[in-house]
């Protein structure tokens, strides 16, 4: 706008000095035509001269009012792309540009008041798009911003890219602003309408403050960030405020990345197979479980590196190491199956189904010899991508195991629609089997509905010959847990001799 208005200026001038020039070759002209010595020729050469500076005179005010027009215009237009540039135009929260230099601004000028940042995102907004379509996952990001605008009204809300919102709060308490957010993640709940349909939204939120060894804009961004990472894998639906423990535990996972990366190129990782077994105790087939033997620290448990992979891509390097040894150790396990745990993140990603191919090819494996285990979670949160990946692991031939069923909100439904060939009963119901009326219920439907689709069903947590008798009475035909054998090399394991495996365990 500053230079419109230099320009503006200098047009006014310019056409002023043109007009006084013009006015006074127009009073020159004039005293020539009027004077008494004055010929016939000279008046009609002055008219003429009067009358082209006349018409220049014209000209010139209409240019000029075309080029303020233009101008005006200009200024209209620069106007409306400097308001894009502060604001979203969808939610009408700020930009990221502009927030993210307010943000730097707020906290570089030390005023004293503290500086809090808190983070919003949207959970499960893809599966959101995918279901209900982009319409309506335009109208939860409007609905969203218009709540915090709502509830947040001393901060400044802003839109950083997709579904991820912040507001800048300076001056305003902890105790406010946690009141304000509990608060939030109430209204958040409710439904709002929208194309016939009732859409209640969950977020899970990051907060942190300018006093959290924060000393500029990037670390005050990664401490909130770490604080909803917090939120997110404690279930998502929460808020959580930074702690300092938190740089503890993010060293502590780069730390495990370094370490488990080199872990697989060092091949220090290794495979152990639990059997699974029919309702007369012959191993059916086996399932594949990494194990990291650390040269340091010794055998660290999958619960502790799994999450740690999950975290990044890693776990598409871990998983193709998995797949790759136990399609090598496929051929001393005679014409008995390896069943492999597939991670949701892997299923997030074209990757596992051109890695899965390529393996195959590599080690001429049959791909009807692998079953890949998915969790019931990773089910209910399948988008039409995934479910395509999986139709294209099936089609080559690689079964695929519902794992952990009972544990997350998969219904009966589910087992219709997924591409899946065995159930495997979470170890929560197998062991209240004698107990849990709900659990026997559960564990006979189960069983029930996968006779009548072909599907085998396997109880997971065999702990005790009891579990072991009534998972059977329940229907069950395939049996996994401790009670039978625990997980070994694949040295230890004795095929010739699947009773001796048993009595061994037992």
């Amino acid at each position: 706008m500053g230079l419109i208005a230099t320009i503006q200026r200098q047009s006014r001038r310019s056409y002023l000095v043109s007009q006084f020039s013009l006015l006074g070759a127009l009073s020159a002209t004039s005293a020539i035509a009027l004077s008494a010595d004055a010929t016939g020729s000279i008046v009609a050469t002055s008219a003429a001269a009067m009358a082209a500076v006349g018409f220049s005179m014209f000209t010139l005010h209409h240019a000029r009012r075309g080029v303020y027009r233009k101008l005006e215009h200009a200024h209209i237009a620069d106007g409306e792309r400097q308001r894009m540039m502060e604001s979203d135009v969808m939610t009408g929260a700020v930009a990221r540009r502009h927030f993210m230099e307010c943000l730097d601004q707020a906290v570089r000028i030390k005023t004293g008041a503290p500086v809090t940042l808190m983070l919003i995102d949207i959970d499960h907004f893809k599966q959101l798009n995918d279901t209900l379509g982009h319409p309506a996952g335009d109208a939860a990001l409007v609905h969203l911003s218009n709540c915090l605008r709502h509830q947040f009204k001393t901060g400044q809300v802003g839109r950083l890219g997709g579904d991820e919102f912040a507001i800048l709060f300076i001056g305003t308490s902890e105790d406010e602003i946690a009141r304000q957010t509990a608060s939030l993640l109430q209204l958040i709940a409710k439904p709002f309408r929208h194309a016939g349909h009732d859409i209640a939204l969950s977020v899970s939120i990051g907060t942190a403050t300018s006093i959290d060894r924060a000393h500029d804009a990037s670390g005050l961004f990664q401490n909130a960030d770490l604080a909803l990472y917090a939120s997110k894998s404690a279930g998502r639906g929460h808020a959580t405020t930074f702690e300092e423990s938190m740089l503890q535990d993010r060293r502590r996972v780069r730390y495990l990345q370094r370490e488990l990366r080199a872990a697989i190129y060092l091949d220090h990782l290794e495979l152990h197979y639990q059997p699974v077994v029919d309702a007369q105790k012959q191993v059916k087939g086996f399932e594949a479980l990494v194990r990291w033997r650390h040269p340091v620290r010794g055998l660290i448990p999958p619960i502790e590196f799994i999450p740690v992979a999950e975290s990044s891509t890693l776990i598409d390097l871990l998983g193709e190491w998995v797949f790759t040894r136990a399609c090598q150790d496929l051929a001393r396990l005679g014409h008995l199956n390896v069943s492999i745990n597939v991670s949701g993140e892997q299923l997030k990603r074209d990757n596992l189904v051109a890695m899965t191919e390529r393996v195959l090819q590599q080690t001429g494996c049959a791909p009807q010899r692998i079953v890949y285990e998915i969790t019931e979670t990773a089910a209910t949160d399948a988008t039409p991508d995934v479910l395509r990946r999986l139709n294209k692991l099936r089609a080559m031939g690689i079964r695929l195991a519902l794992d952990d069923f009972g544990t997350g909100h998969c219904g009966f439904n589910y087992l219709k629609t997924l591409p899946i060939d065995v159930i495997k009963i979470d170890r929560s119901y197998i062991s209240n089997l004698g107990k849990d009326r709900l659990a026997q219920v559960l564990v006979s439907a189960l069983t029930e509905v996968g006779r009548i689709q072909g599907v085998s069903v396997v109880a997971e947590g065999i702990e005790t010959d009891e579990d072991f008798q009534l998972a059977k009475a329940a229907g069950c035909d395939r049996f996994q847990g401790y009670a039978i054998c625990r997980p070994q090399p694949l040295e230890q394991i004795d095929l010739s001799n699947v009773d001796g495996v048993l009595a061994e365990a037992s």
